[in-house]
């Protein structure tokens, strides 16, 4: 007892620093924020404001940067507020707005509301179903209230991969409104007038209020299930807590779209000063939540030049990506137990397996070449349409099979069956620099921007390689998330920086074969052919991998030299889809995972067989996209993301996970 004295001197002491210290930087960077957004405002405007006097200065600072200045305030202490108490009901240092698919939710659903919808519904009702939703799915997928911190992030990370495709869908149907629409998806804080504000600024003061009131029963939470109930705690108060939260997140949404990254990082920063307490950690979370995303602005308003917009959300994912690595680095997250691959369903013949994917094959590729925006019925018709529909079903037949070779590849390597090339951003790394390739006037589909493309897979493998946690797969997933945010957020910035078209630069970022010709091919398939067989005939060295660093060493195999040549070819195979196609997700997860329950373990038979089903996979994704909704289309990465989701869900199944401990063998 007398160890923990001065510890808790020193703990009321930092709280007693950080809240006058707070509270004097956000007037600080308040400040500065409204000085910076307008070249017509100067300090003595802002000292005079309090006045109102009749100047130009006092109406772009009453209509436009108070606004502002005041939605980041609330933004931020809402998202901050949220991850504490989504944190501490859930008992889960991962729990924050954004990884439970709370903002995900509210956007797709506000989106619904704002271009689907006859009559829109308040924002702010929107955004709260939405969250709940979101909120509601990932809790359940991922295992229950008390799911281990690293499946409940997973299974938000599926959840909003997938709401975040069905966004992209409506926003590119709505080409019109795509700009807009996409700058606000990506967290932007501009306002035109105090609308906003006056709706979300109440439900969030309420909300805070109510946390306040909770803030002992919170703390009794944090002794457990049993100790908690003996004090007379329901799950009402989880409940409360959650209904809470997710209304802060809805009220964030609705001021600034979805903002990542805070409300995981400032509780998480707090609780490591020693600050758990939550009369102490909720009005603190409030200040430096606000004082974060404040700061964020302030930077974002450095990079508005020549009338360019900068989401603030952009800047405060580069820099939260980073303390996403650092907690994962200093923590035990996500290492409860290694997750098992799936084991071999009750395996078909050979000539049986041969004969479904023959018979699979040929009826993708014809319904590839008779279907598109209408149906031809007959040879001459088909005919017609051979050099648009040809090259496009040949592109995704390529990166379809590249995409599940790399991932296979990265699943045996890391003894990880969740790893694929979009969870370790090495989708991301390699879009990030094919967009920076066309904006330099580079060609795609030529040899130059597949180096281009390449050395942005090779950026994602080196940070996973310095940052990513060793022996521990599920942390090693979400370190990959972190950086796969960090090259989103910047794959943004360029386009913004750019001016791209908005529509294309969308669909680009989600992958898409349209307007593919027989170039396009000529190029990728002698790319594809080299690698495909490459990875045949060292599938072997798969297998022995897969065993484990002592076992593989001691069949004479150099791991260290094997591991690195096998990342070095997935990202190869991954930069030249992404150079053809741009950015694809879940086909590498999913065909690996396809493969290893119709053939079993073996890579001698699972690699080949996932390359078919990833190029099918690519094949009747195309296929829908351009025939569901045609004349429109969607790209092929959209409709990817959707099936995939569900899928990625169904791994992350507890029952999966226990029935499936063993690493594949050898045998």
């Amino acid at each position: 007892m007398k160890m923990s004295l001065p510890s808790a001197r020193s703990h009321r002491l930092t709280s007693a620093l950080l809240l006058p210290a707070g509270i004097l930087l956000l007037f600080v960077l308040a400040a500065l924020d409204m000085r910076l957004g307008s070249k017509l405002v100067g300090w003595h405007d802002i000292f005079a404001f309090p006045t109102r006097p009749a100047t130009l200065a006092q109406a772009i600072l009453e209509t436009s940067r108070a606004p502002r200045v005041v939605a980041a305030i609330l933004t931020g202490a809402a998202l901050a507020l949220a991850g504490s108490v989504f944190q501490s009901v859930l008992r889960n240092p991962l729990a924050a707005p954004d990884i439970l698919s709370v903002t995900s939710g509210a956007q797709l659903v506000l989106v619904i509301s704002t271009l689907l919808l006859p009559i829109a519904m308040p924002p702010i009702m929107a955004t709260t179903l939405g969250g709940l939703a979101g909120a509601a799915a990932c809790i359940a997928l991922a295992g229950g209230f008390r799911a281990p911190p690293g499946r409940l992030a997973l299974a938000g990370v599926a959840i909003s991969l997938c709401f975040a495709a069905i966004s992209s869908a409506i926003v590119l149907l709505a080409d019109d409104r795509a700009s807009g629409l996409v700058l606000w998806s990506s967290g932007i804080l501009d306002q035109t007038g105090w609308s906003k504000v006056m709706v979300a600024g109440p439900a969030i003061l309420l909300s805070f209020l109510v946390l306040m009131a909770l803030a002992r029963p919170l703390d009794l939470l944090g002794l457990g299930d049993q100790a908690s109930a003996s004090l007379g705690l329901t799950r009402s108060v989880t409940l409360s807590g959650i209904f809470t939260g997710v209304v802060l997140s809805g009220a964030a949404v609705t001021l600034a779209g979805p903002i990542g990254f805070i409300g995981l990082a400032i509780p998480n920063i707090l609780r490591a000063l020693g600050i758990i307490r939550h009369r102490f950690h909720l009005p603190l979370s409030l200040i430096w939540g606000a004082n974060t995303l404040l700061l964020a602005d302030v930077i974002a308003q450095l990079f508005d030049t020549n009338g360019t917009i900068v989401p603030t959300g952009i800047i405060v994912a580069c820099f939260g990506a980073p303390v996403m690595l650092l907690l994962l680095g200093t923590s035990r997250l996500g290492a409860e137990r290694r997750i098992g691959s799936p084991s071999a369903l009750r395996l078909p013949s050979l000539p049986l397996l041969i004969t479904i994917l023959t018979v699979t094959s040929l009826a993708g590729i014809g319904a590839a070449l008779a279907i598109g925006d209408g149906v031809s019925l007959s040879m001459t018709d088909i005919a017609a349409n051979l050099d648009i529909r040809a090259p496009r079903l040949l592109v995704a037949l390529g990166c379809g099979a590249l995409l599940a070779a790399a991932g296979t590849v990265l699943q045996a390597v890391t003894r990880n069956p969740l790893c694929s090339p979009e969870t370790l951003g090495l989708t991301q790394g390699a879009a990030l620099f094919s967009l920076i390739g066309l904006l330099s006037g580079l060609v795609p589909g030529t040899l130059i921007f597949q180096m281009a493309t390449l050395i942005g897979a090779l950026s994602a493998v080196l940070l996973l390689r310095f940052f990513g946690p060793k022996n521990a797969p599920e942390r090693l997933i979400l370190a990959g998330v972190a950086i796969a945010a960090s090259f989103g957020a910047a794959g943004t910035i360029v386009v913004v920086e750019a001016r791209l078209q908005t529509a294309q630069a969308l669909s680009w970022l989600t992958g898409s074969t349209h307007g593919r010709g027989y170039a396009d091919v000529l190029v990728l398939l002698p790319w594809a052919v080299i690698l495909v067989t490459i990875g045949i005939l060292c599938s072997r060295h798969l297998d022995t991998l897969s065993l484990g660093d002592e076992k593989a060493r001691s069949l004479g195999l150099v791991t260290d030299r094997a591991r690195t040549w096998a990342i070095l070819y997935s990202a190869c195979a991954v930069a030249v889809a992404v150079s053809s196609i741009g950015a694809v997700s879940f086909v590498g997860l999913l065909s690996p995972h396809a493969a290893r329950l119709l053939v079993g373990s073996r890579h001698a038979r699972s690699l080949p067989v996932a390359m078919v089903s990833g190029a099918l996979l690519m094949v009747f994704a195309d296929l829908a996209g351009r025939s569901v909704i045609a004349p429109l289309e969607l790209p092929a990465g959209i409709v990817t993301a959707v099936i995939g989701a569900p899928i990625f869900l169904l791994l992350l199944r507890p029952r999966t996970l226990r029935a499936t401990s063993r690493p594949a063998t050898s045998g």
